[in-house]
């Protein structure tokens, strides 16, 4: 019986000399250091197993949502709401638009929360785009020729965050100052950095899209439509981790446009926000021939980043 128990204590004691030098030498392991890069845990974990998220089922949702909405609209069960603020928290504005022949009527594109018109001069404001499958907002364009018709392109091109909250569907259309919206295209072109329209025809318009964040795709640059966005084409394309995140067209000489193109890179790990492919481009024929504009700017990589015009 003795022997049985200076066997066991032996056996215990051996297994706690195991455990400690175990516990020892896991203690002298270098252990991994913090990342200091960014870690978009929000789209990772949305995005599990893969690495991207399937931008066909994210619309197919958004359509789902929609259809949900409508009919619990139609129902007549919602009851009735009344607003409860709070109204000092605010956000990003992507976009204010005025009509140039009447300075009361105003349109203004939230980053995550729609379009916005007023007509009493910005004194109250009232949603018109509530009805769409992405309410973020890229930018709003109103056609010169008739105010009444509005291009809103939809995916904020300032997705510093990178949350697929930002990712928009294209670009949508409304030819009676914002009562109805017709779907136009350009759903792959994720993020809208600018929208602008021939001064002598509404149905010729120039879109900027940035493209894919997370990935690189081939529907990046200047799309350009001539029926009013019935059909669309890519009139400048760069690279395929280069998007146009601007593009401004002369008002007298609509024929005359300049871009900017801007490459940026961002994964759920790493991000890059300038590189050698960023630059501005003229056109003198309304986008049919693009040249890069380099006399007297920056040259080096290094120094190339994002653009405005």
């Amino acid at each position: 019986m003795k022997r049985i128990a200076i066997l066991s204590v032996t056996v215990l004691i051996g297994i706690m000399a195991a455990f400690l030098i175990l516990l020892f030498n896991h203690e002298l392991q270098p252990q991994d250091k913090p990342s200091d890069k960014p870690n978009d845990w929000f789209f990772r974990q949305r995005a599990y197993p893969y690495e991207q998220i399937n931008h066909a089922a994210y619309i197919e949702a958004l359509k789902q949502r929609s259809e949900l909405n409508l009919r619990s609209n139609s129902s007549g069960n919602r009851g009735q709401w009344e607003f409860a603020g709070p109204v000092n928290t605010g956000g990003r504005l992507s976009d204010v638009e005025m009509n140039p022949n009447d300075m009361s009527i105003a349109y203004l594109g939230a980053a995550s929360g729609g379009v916005f018109k007023s007509t009493d001069q910005g004194v109250t404001w009232y949603p018109v785009f509530d009805t769409a499958l992405s309410l973020s907002i890229g930018d709003i364009a109103l056609a010169p020729s008739n105010p009444d018709i509005i291009y809103v392109g939809t995916g904020e091109a300032n997705a510093g965050g990178g949350s697929l909250a930002y990712d928009g569907v294209g670009v949508y259309k409304s030819e009676d100052a914002g009562k109805t919206w017709e779907y136009a295209g350009l759903e792959e072109s994720r993020n809208i950095g600018r929208i602008v329209i021939d001064s002598r025809d509404p149905d010729v318009a120039y879109v900027a899209t940035m493209g894919n964040l997370f990935a690189n795709s081939a529907e990046r640059g200047i799309y350009k439509t001539t029926d009013g966005g019935e059909t669309w084409e890519n009139v400048l394309f760069v690279s395929d981790s280069t998007g146009a995140i601007d593009v401004v067209i002369h008002p007298q000489n609509p024929d005359t446009l300049y871009a900017a193109m801007w490459e940026r890179i961002r994964r759920p790990n790493r991000r890059s926000y300038g590189g050698p492919t960023c630059g501005i481009y003229r056109s003198y024929d309304g986008g049919e021939s693009w040249e890069e504009l380099t006399n007297g700017l920056p040259t080096a990589a290094s120094q190339k980043g994002r653009i405005g015009i």
